[in-house]
């Protein structure tokens, strides 16, 4: 069962941005915090709602494996790809001592939390057609 597609892709990451957004905002509010690279932290997070949303989609190729297996390697291929990307980015401009670690956080709390409103909607519909099933 395929939730997210080439119909609903761009709807699905426009929605994850918009939440992310929201809580960085709200969280930055709450705190007291101004940000002094508003317009580089809001194209950072519509990044990573678009990896996010497609290493998500890719669960569809790999349902032979067990479902374990495949969410950490989701987790870590995306944790990978954020830190490839901050290498390669130390290599054209200064980076911050601790931005390993800061990217770590800001890509673990969108990812846990989109993966579980992920897989939550696909075992509700696997258990909603498993029902179906059953009255044929």
């Amino acid at each position: 069962m395929k939730l997210i597609n080439a119909k609903n892709f761009i709807p699905i990451v426009c929605i994850c941005f918009t939440v992310i957004t929201c809580g960085k905002l709200l969280f930055e509010k709450i705190a007291g915090f101004t940000d002094r690279y508003y317009t580089e932290n809001i194209f950072t997070v519509l990044g990573f709602s678009v990896l996010i949303t497609l290493i998500l989609s890719v669960h569809y190729y790999l349902r032979k494996f067990p479902f374990l297996l495949v969410f950490i390697g989701q987790y870590v291929v995306t944790v990978g790809i954020v830190f490839l990307a901050i290498w390669i980015g130390s290599k054209v401009s200064d980076i911050a001592p601790t931005a390993y670690w800061d990217m770590f956080y800001s890509i673990t709390i969108p990812f846990l939390g989109g993966a579980v409103v992920y897989y939550i909607c696909f075992f509700w519909q696997i258990r909603k057609a498993n029902k179906i099933l059953e009255k044929l």
